[in-house]
């Protein structure tokens, strides 16, 4: 079985308009029926309406124009869902990035400090692993993630462990090649080497400073697609 995913009453809209687009072949440029209209053809309210059109608006498929009306942007329907599903993927991967920032910074920071001789041994076993693949051109994913996990480990903060493993699946979405672009995250490479020498210097402000040059790359780069 499928998860069900739950709708938003914008999205609800903002799908109604979209079939309206497609059932009358709109094309750029076309008027699209008034707030008052679409609130009497959808049997919803005013507030309701707008907000279905400033989500269409942030993908570009209509224009508002002040006084004048509401103007279809994009009418084929193949890219406005292309548009939408990008665009939807890359907001989840960003809000994912955030939540990693905030939980992976704090055991960066711990590590650097608790971390033992044996838990850095093995976080320099990993990376160099990682980078070998990298290097022969496979799939260094699982190594990778295995490496993060370490750092948790090395954090020696049992409940900060727990978190980021409930959590795992939902991260390794951005380890599984997004968007299908293989090594789409290979410039942060450097990033990894350095951390782990704040880590290993014991220099936690160091240490963090790099992680976030790797996150900021990660999302630098996901924004661009």
């Amino acid at each position: 079985m499928k998860s069900i995913k739950k709708v938003s009453m914008h999205e609800m809209i903002a799908d109604e308009i979209k079939r309206y687009i497609r059932e009358h072949q709109l094309k750029r440029g076309d008027k699209l029926p008034s707030v008052a209209e679409l609130t009497t053809i959808l049997g919803v309210s005013r507030s309701s309406i707008r907000e279905g059109l400033r989500f269409l608006e942030g993908f570009e498929i209509i224009e508002v124009q002040n006084g004048k009306g509401i103007f279809v942007k994009e009418g084929d329907s193949l890219k406005i869902e292309a548009r939408i599903d990008v665009d939807q993927e890359k907001n989840y991967l960003l809000h994912i990035s955030e939540l990693r920032r905030a939980l992976e910074g704090k055991a960066v920071e711990l590590a650097a400090v608790r971390a033992t001789e044996e838990e850095i041994d093995e976080m320099d076993r990993l990376l160099t692993e990682v980078i070998a693949l990298k290097d022969e051109g496979l799939d260094s994913s699982a190594v990778d993630w295995e490496f993060h996990k370490a750092i948790y480990k090395a954090s020696h903060n049992p409940l900060l462990e727990s978190v980021a493993e409930s959590v795992s699946d939902t991260f390794n979405k951005l380890w599984s090649k997004p968007f299908g672009i293989e090594h789409i995250f290979a410039d942060t490479i450097p990033y990894h080497r350095t951390m782990l020498d704040g880590i290993k210097d014991r220099d936690p402000d160091y240490a963090l400073r790099e992680f976030n040059k790797f996150i900021d790359l990660v999302e630098d780069t996901l924004r661009k697609i």
